[in-house]
């Protein structure tokens, strides 16, 4: 396949490059691993076409990551933890570990190729995010391609690698294809929940509410709301909800008397700089720039 877009790292000491980064691709599949150097806290970020799969030997002081459709997850001890999150999504956050040896080993997978190799038109469209979870069989084979990556001569057979790349994305399949199983399809907010939902959004933009209090006011448990918010909107509710605000700091920035950090307050954000970067991503410039072509 095409090079997957790879896992970006950035990290806030030069010097903590990892010492180890390796990468091998077959068709439809692509493996990375990476040990740590330390001291290495970093920020991490990825989007793209394949889906992740990705087998942690990370113990955290502190983290968090972000996934569409899923509540921000905090970091911990994260050893024989994996990741998965289908092309349709993206990952973000940030990690500070603690002083060890970490490592982690992450697998791209070509959503084409992976439904042509399972022979089951559509397998791909029904994946969904997974964080730091633990499944025996998936989990078996990641370490085991760990193992082949991480060598100190780094000679294991391309065919032995190449099998195990794929016997890993059919475990990950057919742990999904349990879970579809167990559980029912998600349903959709009422009428009434919709607008309830939606005054509470309205009401309290300039707040940094969480999804627990989005979730009370209708009362669902958070993942029930999730899922139910999502199939109404198409849209998870972090995103939802940060449209509005951006919405609301658009019509704020017409008033010129109006300074970038009340627009930020008042958008319940708790930085200039993060509602600056947010803004950016949501309107392509700054919010200063919006301002003059307004």
């Amino acid at each position: 396949m095409p090079h997957a877009d790879s896992l970006e790292l950035e990290f806030r000491q030069p010097e903590a490059e990892p010492v180890i980064n390796r990468s091998s691709q077959w068709r439809g599949v692509q493996v990375e691993f990476s040990r740590l150097r330390l001291p290495a806290e970093y920020e991490f970020n990825w989007n793209g076409s394949t889906h992740y799969l990705a087998l942690h030997d990370l113990v955290l002081a502190d983290g968090e990551m972000f996934v569409d459709d899923v509540p921000p997850t905090p970091g911990g001890d994260l050893r024989n933890k994996m990741t998965f999150v289908p092309a349709a999504c993206g990952l973000r956050g940030w990690a500070k570990p603690v002083p060890r040896q970490n490592t982690f080993t992450v697998v791209y997978f070509d959503p084409a190729v992976l439904e042509q190799e399972l022979q089951i038109e559509g397998a791909a469209s029904t994946l969904q995010p997974h964080i730091y979870f633990n499944e025996p069989d998936l989990l078996s084979t990641m370490k085991k391609l760990e193992g082949a990556m991480s060598g100190a001569d780094f000679s294991t057979s391309t065919l032995y690698a190449e099998t195990l790349g794929l016997v890993a994305a059919l475990e990950m399949f057919r742990f999904q294809s349990v879970l579809e199983k167990q559980q029912p399809r998600p349903g959709t907010l009422t009428a009434a929940q919709q607008r309830i939902v939606q005054d509470f959004i309205e009401d309290n933009l300039s707040a940094d509410f969480g999804l627990d209090d989005l979730a009370s006011v209708v009362g669902l448990s958070r993942y029930h709301f999730s899922r139910c918010f999502k199939a109404t909107f198409g849209m998870p509710p972090h995103r939802f909800v940060t449209g509005r605000k951006i919405d609301r700091a658009r019509e704020m920035l017409s008033q010129p008397n109006v300074s970038i950090a009340e627009i930020a307050s008042g958008t319940g954000f708790n930085s200039v700089a993060n509602f600056s970067r947010t803004f950016r991503e949501l309107q392509g410039m700054s919010p200063s720039d919006f301002r003059r072509v307004v």
